[in-house]
């Protein structure tokens, strides 16, 4: 009979560790994977899974500042702007070593003026849908402008019968509004304070 009992034993352990090494309940199996489906915008339209979306990019803002309009900036030349002109050509009497050209586009009435070595120095805006980036347009009031301006230093000019109105910022650059007889906007100009300032007392902008 011992024997016996021995052999029911050993089947009976047998039984119960083939039980314990399937069950779902062993703490050291590893958690059964997850499926988890992407969540909006963690891939890229290519594919790539890429969790940050791709930004757009910022249009231009469309304003005529002292340092340029767009993509035409101050100190740019030439050749760096030349696939976005139109009307490249030689400066009028008495500048005619200067070279002048328009800008395209929103840009198209926008004038610019290089100097032989090619660098830009002088931008004219003569378009009412370009404003400055406080707010002034063509048709602005001389004291509208005087408004705008109350915190920046502004200057009036005279030259015969022309009148304009000049703001310098403190970089040294600035802007001068032409104005007509009714003393509203007609132009922008676009430089160096200083040199638009002796320009407009000569009479003449190269």
């Amino acid at each position: 009979m011992k024997p016996l009992r021995l052999i029911g034993m050993v089947a009976l352990v047998t039984v119960t560790i083939t039980v314990s090494g399937c069950g779902s309940d062993d703490p050291g199996a590893p958690p059964a994977a997850q499926s988890r489906a992407p969540s909006a915008g963690s891939a890229s339209p290519g594919g790539t899974g890429s969790a940050s979306p791709t930004a757009s990019p910022t249009p231009d803002v469309v304003e005529f500042t002292v340092d340029g309009a767009g993509p035409y900036l101050l100190g740019a030349t030439l050749d760096e702007l030349r696939s976005i002109l139109d009307e490249v050509g030689p400066g009028a009497a008495p500048c005619t070593q200067n070279t002048t050209a328009r800008g395209t586009g929103t840009w198209k009435d926008v004038h610019l003026s290089f100097r032989p070595d090619g660098a830009l120095y002088l931008m004219t805006n003569r378009s009412p849908s370009i404003p400055t980036p406080s707010g002034a347009w063509l048709g602005t009031s001389l004291a509208e402008l005087k408004k705008i301006y109350v915190n920046v230093s502004g200057q009036d000019l005279a030259k015969g019968s022309h009148r304009g109105f000049l703001v310098t910022t403190l970089s040294g650059r600035g802007i001068l509004f032409e104005l007509d007889a009714r003393m509203t906007v007609v132009a922008m100009y676009a430089s160096d304070a200083s040199y638009l300032r002796d320009a407009f007392a000569a009479g003449a902008f190269c």
